[in-house]
């Protein structure tokens, strides 16, 4: 899989890879091997200089290509103008459904949705994350027990976040609280060599937190693992977006960025807008304390405003549930010739 995409190699030459962490990733997919799934889907996250693989975490957006796959490939039938698809999701032995648009028995192409940071528009695929609280740790939604949690940070001092295991694992941060400043654009804090260090040191805290890594592999687990992934959470504010486009602090109920592996998403993650909607709105978490108009205890829609643009999830914290929608479309089939070598 790393010969494929071409890495070890931060530009991904010699592969497939789009030298960016958004697209070095990978769906594996076959039949199903739970009887109420439609397939199974295992997400892989594909180092680009880091020549390893991480496939403990899920991905909300690659989860869209899968459910258009399954359709395009047969798994389930393309009728009536919507096609439901039941994902086991293999890395976290959860169930995902998914609503793919269809034409004339095939996968729509042709629709007017958009995503913020995304060219174009595209039928809506709906994602439904119903089954995933715990999906990461499998101890609730909190799985520390509390909405907020003090990390001791190395060479920064002790930190307040909230941790929440939804979609996967998601730890939140207020923005000023690592004296950053929410409109900063996403270039300059990802060439902050001291920015970069202090929110790895965050998650490597959180996950010796959790146990999912020692004080003594946490730093390495980070070049590899997604979890936890960390989000700089503010209320709404005006900025503009990695395109440069104007966002006015009144689109959006809430100012948010995410980070992992090292580096800052271009975008949001699908599985990350999950975990900040139901992060929303449950009581006394640090994103509940920014949202516009708090935890209001009824199925609402929330709009994130991150560098790409708006995002927009709708949760319900009773389920607790949340639901997206994404586009996805074929790109091409055929045949991937793999250079092999000794990649160790």
């Amino acid at each position: 899989m790393l010969a494929l995409f071409g890495s070890p190699d931060r530009r991904q030459i010699d592969g497939l890879g789009g030298a960016d962490k958004l697209t070095s990733k990978v769906a594996v997919v076959g039949p199903p091997t739970r009887a109420d799934c439609d397939m199974d889907y295992e997400f892989g996250q594909v180092g680009t200089s880091d020549p390893r693989i991480d496939w403990t975490s899920n991905c909300g957006n690659i989860s869209a290509g899968a459910a258009l796959y399954a359709v395009h490939a047969g798994y389930v039938p393309a009728l009536d103008g919507r096609a439901e698809v039941k994902i086991h999701q293999v890395n976290t032995g959860r169930r995902l459904l998914a609503h793919v648009p269809t034409s004339d028995g095939h996968p729509a192409i042709e629709g007017d949705f958009s995503i913020g940071g995304v060219p174009g528009t595209g039928p809506r695929i709906d994602l439904d994350f119903g089954d995933f609280t715990a999906s990461a740790l499998g101890r609730g939604v909190f799985p520390t027990g509390r909405p907020l949690d003090r990390l001791d940070i190395p060479g920064w001092g002790p930190l307040e976040v909230s941790i929440i295991d939804f979609a996967n694992l998601c730890v939140f941060v207020r923005t000023a609280d690592v004296k950053l400043d929410p409109a900063t654009p996403l270039d300059m804090l990802q060439a902050n060599p001291e920015v970069v260090a202090l929110l790895e040191a965050i998650r490597a805290a959180t996950a010796v937190l959790v146990g999912i890594a020692t004080p003594e592999r946490a730093a390495d687990e980070m070049k590899v693992r997604v979890n936890p992934l960390l989000f700089l959470v503010d209320r709404p504010t005006a900025y503009r977006s990695y395109n440069g486009t104007p966002i006015e602090a009144a689109q959006m109920d809430l100012h948010a960025r995410s980070f992992a592996r090292g580096a800052f998403s271009k975008a949001y993650p699908g599985t990350g807008a999950a975990g900040t909607g139901i992060a929303c709105a449950l009581s006394g978490t640090i994103a509940e304390q920014f949202v516009r108009g708090g935890a209001t205890g009824q199925p609402r829609v929330i709009a994130i405003g991150h560098p790409g643009g708006i995002l927009e999830v709708d949760v319900c914290a009773k389920t607790p549930r949340a639901l997206l929608g994404r586009t996805a479309r074929v790109l091409m089939d055929g045949t991937a010739y793999v250079h092999h070598e000794d990649m160790s």
